[in-house]
């Protein structure tokens, strides 16, 4: 059974690379839920709109030994959401019921657990040039990989021309992030302990952020009157500030810096990150980005680099594809230093979800998208790491909506590491129902 699995797999990942020779490098796995895009008014006169999803993900992993008997995974959720919206205001809540049980490969086997949680619940303005979140709500900071997280704070994106600021402070608490029980699914596989990530504080300022990041668009041109202010549109919470304006492409496209600083009770020492990103356009249509960050840190400091080459290709079918290859590397100023911004969830990975402490790092996607109603989606996304365990995965991850309302996602995955003792394969279905 397992060569079998594993033979499948192989023939999958092959076809679709060779089918879809072109495509966006994600920084993670995405998110699969189908919860916004069903917001509902509950009364064609009243602006409060709700929405439904229900999730069943039953899976199997097993490992390449063949005296080790298959493992079932089991999960579910229930996701409910509010939004009240007027003029440049609103107001939204999301929350549900989630449960799981652990794989039986890992330690120790747990029961199944179950747990009630808020996700987000938070007011936003949204202004010509200004947006701002405060509450509990998800955020990034700009184009950086330094935070990807859930948090109780202010978020504010400020549009100034050809510059784009992106400023936020706040406290995660462990109970909420994004890499806690109630909304990640690392706990589901459990392959490997966990580390000193999950050391997230279970009050409020015991773990903060705060930090900006200030980004300029070389090719912008300030609209003429003619054009009116509807030229700005919308505020795009994580653009990178190129989307402003008319403007005329050039070598490159976006210069971004970021201060960011992580500090609370249980954060024993001062954590600063400075660093640098520059987007450069490239002959066919490719875009290359390029940067590094700088840790300081007590007898820790270490500096990241990062390179990613994208392209993305519109078919005149209507399809679309997508691809990306990328490398972050690590100097270390001091000798077995780690690069540990605690809210930077990378995830990269569907079941090893490596993360800023695993770099150095390689990854590498492929994927295509049909039109019409079903929605087929195929893509392939790879990952390795370069010392250490030298865990790598391969996921191949296949969706389609056979009725509105439904999606159904197939992943697999094959692990190779050497903090175990064999390789790994998973297969799982994700059923999400919408409403």
């Amino acid at each position: 059974m397992t060569k079998l699995f594993l033979k499948v797999l192989r023939s999958l990942i092959l076809v679709s690379i060779l089918a879809f020779s072109y495509t966006n490098l994600n920084a993670q796995m995405h998110c699969r839920s189908t919860l916004g895009g069903y917001l509902t008014p509950f009364h064609q006169d009243f602006p409060l709109l709700w929405a439904l999803e229900g999730t069943m993900a039953p899976g199997m992993m097993t490992s390449t030994n063949t005296g080790v008997d298959p493992a079932k995974l089991n999960g579910g959720m229930l996701l409910g959401a509010l939004d009240y919206t007027f003029n440049n205001h609103s107001f939204y809540v999301e929350g549900g019921y989630k449960n799981w049980q652990n794989s039986e490969l890992a330690q120790p086997i747990t029961e199944l657990s179950r747990d009630i949680g808020m996700r987000q619940a938070f007011y936003n303005f949204k202004g010509e040039n200004t947006d701002i979140k405060f509450g509990l709500h998800e955020t990034k900071l700009g184009n950086y990989f330094l935070i990807d997280e859930r948090m109780i704070g202010v978020s504010v994106d400020k549009k100034m021309g050809a510059f784009t600021l992106y400023t936020r402070v706040g406290t995660v608490i462990d109970n909420f992030a994004r890499m806690g029980r109630f909304c990640g699914n690392r706990h589901l596989y459990s392959l490997i302990q966990d580390d000193f990530t999950e050391n997230i504080g279970e009050k409020v300022a015991e773990t903060n952020l705060a930090g900006f990041a200030l980004n300029w668009n070389p090719n912008y041109t300030k609209p003429s009157e003619s054009e009116g202010e509807d030229e700005f549109g919308e505020f795009d919470e994580f653009s990178s500030g190129s989307e402003f304006g008319s403007e005329k492409q050039s070598l490159i496209s976006n210069v971004g810096v970021v201060v960011y600083n992580e500090f609370g009770k249980i954060i024993p020492d001062h954590k600063l990150y400075v660093g640098s990103l520059v987007d450069f356009n490239l002959p066919a249509k490719f875009m290359i980005q390029a940067g590094a960050v700088y840790q300081n840190m007590n007898l820790n400091n270490t500096l990241v680099y990062i390179a990613t080459l994208k392209r993305s290709i519109t078919w005149n079918s209507g399809s679309y594809s997508n691809f990306g290859a990328g490398y972050i590397g690590k100097y270390n100023v001091d000798d077995n230093a780690i690069f540990q911004p605690l809210f930077s969830n990378m995830f990269l990975g569907e079941v090893m979800r490596l993360d800023a402490t695993d770099f150095p790092l390689w990854k590498a996607s492929v994927s295509h998208n049909l039109p019409g109603k079903l929605k087929f989606h195929v893509g392939v996304k790879a990952v390795g790491q370069i010392e250490a365990n030298e865990t790598s995965e391969i996921d191949l991850e296949i969706g389609l909506k056979p009725v509105n309302h439904v999606k159904m996602t197939a992943i697999l995955s094959r692990i190779e590491t050497l903090a175990l003792p064999d390789d790994i394969m998973m297969v799982r279905m994700e059923l999400r129902v919408a409403f």
